[in-house]
């Protein structure tokens, strides 16, 4: 068998077929990142999986599909390339045919090929702008999540040169972040969106054994390191978290019951006019005592009207309650005159939610966490990433801004309605013996009959 392979592989090698060198774990992303059709492809993987030579592996074959192709691998730090990088290149390198085989500048860090490609590796700590260049075929950020301005990189130093290059693309590969508040963060938010995005956590690693997996665990000191290193989770420090609770909370919502048609609806929304205007669509199920969150409608305020606003959340109201006027609509008083206008021209008014101090108002939605009290549709994923990763600025005075969540917009929105719902009033009807109310004329006969069945 050993014999074959070594006549197999300069083969596989001369046909730029590199993928017998991959184990299962990264054919995963080799599969996910071959299906893509975004121009940009986010991988969120464990620690030791492998990544860097899967990187690696990927920029050869590019590097040897095109003539005078570039391609372009950043990582922090100096530091990174000389101890992750260069290594993994080494590895994949060494079964590879002289004939083939890349030349190594150390001075320029760079890999030259004899069609004329390149690859070269750019330690953005020394070379912050380092990446610049006239085209790129595949540009790589390895441990993106440790890269300070990797949004202003991508988008101001890296999608441009990808222009006129077709079939260019751009991969962003790491562990989370320390911090959720990080750019990574909005880049696996952002190929989420769009199908572009791989999870893949120390349990989809073939390398590793469940006794291995046991051991490491054990020597995390905090469950916090162990979720976001291991597990792929951006593990929120909870000091920061603005909901807390949502770590392991289950939000999923249950079944609705007959009572469905009766029940409260409202609709709230967090005016935004530079960030994301939200608005959330809810019941309150009376008899589980919950706030069940059915839908949600986002839109980047400066895209906003006021026609545009009304013609979608009018949309939104008549699919879910089939034209019944809410019994609530519910919005912060930060643009009363979008709200004039709402009402005054378009019929659609909302009230101006009363405020407190806005931690006041967050720990009252936490408690409402606490209790489990809040169920929230799969399809809220705005929403739920605004829970899960939603922190407070260092000052602990306001929320914090993402590039993809806003100023995390709909956990306001969430705010405003939990603070207006309606809970002591029963929309059921009752009828227990004879102290029914809302008595149709069958049910007024019944009791006249049996009023006048009794002995006196």
């Amino acid at each position: 068998m050993a014999d074959l392979d070594e006549v197999w592989k300069p083969v596989l090698w001369y046909r730029n077929e590199l993928s017998f060198k991959f184990h299962s774990g990264q054919h995963v992303i080799d599969k996910a990142f071959r299906e893509v059709k975004a121009k940009l492809f986010v991988a969120n993987c464990s620690r030791r999986f492998g990544k860097s030579f899967w990187i690696v592996t990927e920029c050869l074959r590019v590097a040897r599909s095109k003539d005078r192709a570039r391609v372009k691998i950043a990582t922090a730090f100096l530091t990174d390339l000389e101890e992750f990088i260069i290594p993994a290149f080494e590895s994949v390198l060494e079964d590879c045919p002289d004939f083939l085989r890349p030349r190594w500048a150390e001075s320029k860090k760079k890999y030259t090929f004899p069609n004329k490609s390149e690859i070269q590796l750019i330690g953005l700590d020394r070379k912050p702008n380092g990446g610049r260049g006239n085209y790129c075929d595949l540009y790589v950020f390895d441990e993106a999540a440790f890269i300070k301005n990797v949004s202003y990189i991508y988008s101001s130093v890296v999608v441009p040169m990808t222009m006129y290059r077709e079939g260019a693309r751009i991969i962003m590969i790491s562990t989370p972040p320390k911090s959720p508040d990080h750019d990574f963060k909005d880049f696996c938010l952002k190929a989420k969106r769009e199908n572009a995005y791989v999870e893949l956590d120390i349990y989809k690693n073939p390398m590793v054994t469940p006794e291995m997996i046991e051991e490491y665990k054990a020597e995390c000191l905090t469950d916090t390191d162990w979720e976001r290193e291991y597990l792929c989770q951006f593990a929120t420090d909870r000091t920061l978290a603005i909901i807390p609770e949502m770590r392991r909370y289950d939000h999923k919502r249950g079944p609705t019951d007959e009572h469905y048609k009766l029940y409260h609806k409202y609709t709230a929304m967090d005016l935004g006019v530079r960030d994301l205007n939200v608005t959330l669509f809810a019941y309150y199920d009376f008899k589980r005592a919950k706030l069940v969150v059915e839908r949600e409608h986002v839109i980047s305020g400066p895209e906003m009207t006021t026609p545009k606003l009304h013609s979608e959340i009018s949309a939104i109201e008549k699919e879910l309650w089939q034209g019944e006027t809410p019994y609530k609509r519910v919005a912060d008083n930060d643009n009363p005159l979008l709200l004039l206008d709402l009402g005054s021209i378009h019929n659609m008014f909302f009230n101006s939610t009363s405020k407190d101090s806005l931690h006041a108002m967050i720990n009252n939605l936490r408690v409402w966490f606490a209790q489990k009290r809040i169920e929230i549709d799969e399809s809220c994923t705005y929403l739920l990433d605004s829970l899960n990763y939603g922190i407070w600025n260092e000052q602990r005075a306001k929320f914090s801004r993402s590039k993809v969540l806003g100023h995390y917009d709909a956990i306001a929105a969430l705010m405003y309605l939990v603070r207006n719902v309606d809970e002591a009033t029963n929309p059921t009807p009752i009828k227990i013996g004879f102290d029914q109310v809302n008595l149709d004329e069958d049910d007024s006969l019944n009791v006249f009959k049996a009023l006048a069945g009794r002995k006196r």
